[in-house]
This record gives structure tokens, C-alpha cells and sequence, in this order.
């Protein structure tokens, strides 16, 4: 009876404006375990930028900074898209009102708005596929276009990107009392067991660098 109903008369529009909401809920949740990863990584790439500083190894610090630089970027991605995630949730709260007014949904430019910010955050590619079937068929938004919806489409600016690196390292070695510009020098020549034992730890920084950089792509699938 129900499913002649819904084909005679469209869905229910409380029963999507709950499904929309059940959606934005679990996609907040997920943001949520998602940003806490995330300041993990951060954590510790700022500790890999200071163990490669106290060495003198300018390179290192430089890649890891670019890490750091990477991590921070996702992370304000992040935010945005959670607080775009509240907007709709909120603007949605409103269109409950119109449906005991009413009886249904209305278009809303608003939410179409803030679904377009979404399209354009990687990250958000799947929640938005999502909620945007949700919200079309409630009639709250018209159906977006395909092509939109498209992972490249995020574009860093990257012009200064030495220069952020620089600052980076400067604000995280500033916590230590020093500077890019006046790093020890690493040591021309060591020990035999001593640099064995530098080897290990180099090589044990690169996996965690390699395990960051997969967790950080997997945060923005």
C-alpha cells in the first residue's frame, strides 16, 4: 500500500526530511573520527619536523613540513564541510515547518548553495552524491549535474609554497627555541653503531611518512 502511495502521490516528505537529517548526522559522525585522525597525524609530524631539526637534516624537516602543510590544509576542509553539514541541518529544520504548513518541501536556494560549497571539497564527494538524491527527490533542490561532482576539482595554490614551508618550520622550531636559519649541522662522520642506528630511525620515519601520507588520501575518499 505504501509503495502505491508513494507512486501515486512521491515520497513522503517527512520521511526524507528524516532520511536528509539521518545523512547529515552520520556524515558529521564520520567528519568527527575523521578530524581527530587528523590532528593525530598533525601531532606527529610537528615531533618528526623537530627530531629531523635537532639532527641538522634541513631536507627531512622540509618534507615533513610539506606534510604538516598537507595535513592542515585537509583539516580546514574539514571544518568547512562540517560547518556546511550545520547550515543545511538548520535550514532544513525550516522546511519541517513548511511541510506542516504546506504539506511538502520547498526548493530552496540556500541549501542549493551550500551544496554547491560541498561540491567543490574532495572529501565531501560521496556525501554529497548522496544528499543530493536525498534533497532532489524531496524537491528541495533541483538534480545538480553530474560533471560537478568531481574529485579534481580542488585546486591548491601552491605559489608560495616554499615560503609556507619556511614559516611552518620556523613557528614549529620556534617552540623549541631556534629557526630554520640556525639549525645544528648534521655531523660529517659517525660512529659505526651510531649510524646504523640513525639508518633505522630514518628509515622507520619514512614508513610512518609513507602509512601518513595513505591515511591522509584515505580521509579525502
Amino acid at each position: 500500500m505504501d509503495t502505491v502511495k508513494k507512486l501515486i502521490f512521491g515520497p513522503d516528505p517527512r520521511e526524507q526530511y528524516r532520511k536528509c537529517q539521518s545523512t547529515i548526522r552520520r556524515n558529521k559522525r564520520q567528519m568527527d573520527r575523521q578530524i581527530q585522525d587528523l590532528q593525530k597525524l598533525e601531532k606527529k609530524t610537528k615531533s618528526l619536523i623537530k627530531q629531523a631539526a635537532k639532527k641538522g637534516d634541513l631536507k627531512s624537516a622540509k618534507l615533513y613540513a610539506r606534510e604538516y602543510r598537507n595535513v592542515g590544509k585537509t583539516q580546514q576542509r574539514m571544518y568547512l564541510s562540517r560547518a556546511t553539514l550545520d547550515s543545511i541541518s538548520m535550514k532544513l529544520e525550516e522546511q519541517q515547518q513548511l511541510i506542516k504548513i504546506k504539506g511538502s518541501m520547498q526548493k530552496s536556494t540556500a541549501i542549493m548553495k551550500d551544496m554547491n560549497t560541498l561540491v567543490r571539497l574532495p572529501e565531501m564527494s560521496r556525501t554529497v552524491q548522496e544528499m543530493t538524491k536525498e534533497l532532489t527527490k524531496s524537491g528541495v533542490i533541483d538534480e545538480m549535474v553530474d560533471d560537478i561532482i568531481d574529485e579534481n576539482g580542488w585546486q591548491e595554490e601552491d605559489e608560495d609554497e616554499e615560503e609556507q614551508i619556511t614559516q611552518i618550520l620556523d613557528e614549529v622550531l620556534h617552540e623549541e627555541g631556534s629557526t630554520v636559519s640556525n639549525m645544528p649541522e648534521a655531523k660529517v662522520a659517525v660512529e659505526e653503531s651510531g649510524e646504523k642506528e640513525e639508518e633505522e630511525e630514518e628509515t622507520e620515519n619514512d614508513e610512518m611518512l609513507a602509512n601518513m601520507r595513505q591515511r591522509l588520501s584515505a580521509l579525502q575518499e
